[in-house]
């Protein structure tokens, strides 16, 4: 837990040096990259609690007037737990980490294999904290619960299905699209978000979905504009007393 701490400081700390923001959602759509922009495959924990989303919009509607997109509609909300790779649309194209619809069931049935023995747990959101091109919330994971969740998950998957990151994995819940802006007023606007205190989810299930992002070019309203597709939900069971997940 103190090194997930020091690691969400750390990225603070590099958030602040910088002297712009980085417009993604431009960035990804130029040049032969805008190509690559196929429905993008996820295991996901969905955000659904009402408390939770009502703290969530809150902070959100707080830096909104910052932000160069509109945020991060309430009911696409979530925690991204592991990528699996892009949907092929044509049969002929193969390229890494490629997945045919028909093959998304068979990657479910091996994460739902790998969570039956899982159990319902318990996360904390907050504070607030900024990636280069994006506001979001802090995941706390006291008990480790989410790193085995993901753990689990990604063992179960085939090579295939677990291409390599080129930024390391950070528990966080996307808030909003910052654009390319200057970086100190938001800094300025944030400090007070640093230190509040986080919101209590409980994790009840996990998603495998598609987000179908080839919109282009970019709009303000890029985020809500982008469709998502629910392959399966997986349960967890209720909590037994005295376990921690």
């Amino acid at each position: 837990m103190a090194d997930r701490n020091q690691a969400y400081q750390s990225n603070w700390n590099t958030f602040r040096r910088l002297s712009q923001t980085q417009d993604s959602a431009v960035l990804e759509r130029r040049g032969f990259r805008r190509w690559l922009l196929l429905p993008y495959i996820a295991f996901v924990i969905p955000i659904e609690a009402p408390d939770v989303v009502t703290q969530l919009l809150a902070w959100q509607s707080a830096l909104q007037n910052l932000m160069a997109y509109e945020p991060q509609p309430a009911e696409r909300l979530h925690i991204t737990v592991h990528f699996v790779g892009l949907l092929r649309r044509n049969p002929f194209l193969f390229l890494p980490n490629m997945w045919s619809r028909e093959r998304l069931p068979v990657l479910a049935e091996r994460a739902r294999a790998a969570l039956a023995e899982m159990c319902q747990f318990d996360l904390k959101l907050g504070p607030l904290n900024a990636f280069p091109n994006v506001l979001f919330a802090e995941v706390q994971d006291e008990h480790e619960c989410l790193r085995t969740l993901r753990a689990k998950i990604r063992r179960a998957m085939p090579l295939r299905a677990r291409p390599p990151l080129t930024w390391s994995y950070v528990p966080h819940v996307t808030l909003g699209l910052w654009g390319q802006q200057p970086v100190r007023p938001i800094v300025a606007a944030m400090q007070p978000y640093r230190h509040v205190p986080p919101v209590t989810l409980r994790v009840e299930k996990v998603k495998l979905t598609l987000y179908v992002r080839d919109v282009s070019p970019a709009e303000p309203d890029i985020l809500s504009s982008a469709r998502e597709e629910i392959v399966t939900e997986i349960a967890l069971p209720p909590r037994p007393a005295n376990a921690a997940c």
